[in-house]
């Protein structure tokens, strides 16, 4: 398994509610809507006295059959919708299982969501081979603002951002992760203000985030989004905190949760590696062939050379004997050669005067005078 996948799926198993979905994914029209009092498949409600219920959150896409992922507990009088789904196609495994659950009380004004979360590289510190997309977005505070500007629009202002060091702490102190990466978490809460219909309201977005770094590679994740909403005046925190602290997972289904992460990771790093291989044996084919073209062109260079060198040795052979056959010869006749560069025709002239020259008329003369220079006459070179 690529250590960088193990990475993200350690960092989206630290919560277990840990959802994951891409930002944009969790825009909507309105900023919350009110929940269908048709439970979702499979979704159990039992009442636990003094005006609560213990609701169950489902999973009905997963696993082949609908499986409880958790419960909740919230009033009595509240609805709920969603759960969770899966995007198989994500490379991220972190990103694959979408959590989003919504309980609202049944005018729809007051409200306690699990939105979907993101796992990410940041920008800057991304590798090739992690399939995670890079993000510029390196604080807990910067990843709420983006979520705030994505799924208002710009309709909804920051009001407030504090630090949560207690959920900070609350997280497990886990050993340095694979491969030696370094991990962190910071935890924040953002107040945002919006008007909807006409009235004011006032939503808290709770959520934590690991940072690993590993050789200078940072990958972050969200484990999921808190949000509750109410009119401005009406937000009550304390019911927030005490909605968000009352979930338990079902351990049956994280830990399915977990056998499928892993086996997608797998799967993709198979992928991922079988990919690799191809290019490179894709590559190292066009290197051979490449070479074989190159070394093909050496040859017929090699032959050219060797037959020019061949005609050159006959050629000069050739000019040598012709030369050794006309000095003979002139030795026999006892005359010298000469080239008319008029003509470019040998003229033979006697061996016992060294000069030659044509004249305007065209006939030649031989003399043995230096200081002979006929009128319109041209002086013939002898040939080697």
């Amino acid at each position: 398994m690529n250590i960088y996948r193990i990475r993200s799926i350690l960092l989206a198993t630290a919560l277990v509610f840990g959802a994951v979905s891409t930002p944009a994914g969790a825009a909507s029209g309105a900023a919350f809507g009110v929940a269908s009092p048709v439970d979702p498949q499979g979704a159990k409600r039992e009442s636990v006295g003094k005006g609560w219920q213990e609701v169950t959150i489902m999973d009905n896409q997963g696993f082949n059959q609908p499986m409880e992922v958790g419960t909740v507990r919230i009033p009595e009088d509240w609805v709920t919708r969603g759960g969770v789904t899966w995007d198989r196609n994500s490379q991220c495994v972190g990103n694959m299982m979408r959590m989003s659950w919504q309980a609202t009380s049944r005018d729809g004004l007051q409200g306690f969501e699990i939105r979907p979360g993101y796992n990410w590289q940041v920008q800057g510190t991304e590798i090739q081979f992690n399939p995670c997309a890079p993000m510029p977005i390196n604080s807990v505070r910067a990843y709420l603002g983006m979520v705030v500007n994505q799924r208002y629009a710009g309709r909804a202002r920051i009001l407030q951002y504090r630090d949560r060091p207690d959920l900070v702490e609350a997280m497990p102190k886990n050993p340095p992760g694979p491969g030696g990466a370094r991990v962190h978490y910071e935890a924040g809460q953002m107040l945002i203000g919006y008007s909807q219909d006409g009235r004011e309201f006032r939503e808290s977005l709770i959520t934590t985030i690991s940072f690993s770094e590993m050789q200078g590679n940072v990958v972050a994740g969200t484990t999921n989004i808190y949000a509750q909403h109410a009119p401005d005046g009406q937000l009550d925190f304390a019911l927030g905190e005490r909605l968000r602290n009352s979930m338990r997972a079902k351990k049956q289904w994280v830990d399915r949760w977990g056998q499928t992460t892993r086996e997608a990771s797998d799967r993709i790093a198979r992928e991922q590696s079988m990919g690799i291989t191809k290019w490179h044996n894709d590559r190292m084919a066009q290197i051979n062939l490449k070479g074989a073209n190159d070394r093909s062109q050496i040859r017929q260079q090699t032959l050219s050379e060797v037959s020019q060198i061949y005609s050159n040795t006959w050629k000069s052979t050739q000019e040598t004997d012709d030369r050794i056959q006309r000095r003979t010869l002139e030795g026999i006749g006892e005359y010298n050669t000469y080239k008319d560069p008029a003509s470019n025709t040998p003229v033979r002239a006697t061996i016992h005067n060294d000069y030659v020259w044509r004249v305007g008329d065209g006939r030649y003369i031989s003399t043995d005078n230096p200081n002979y220079a006929p009128i319109n006459g041209d002086q013939l070179e002898r040939l080697p």
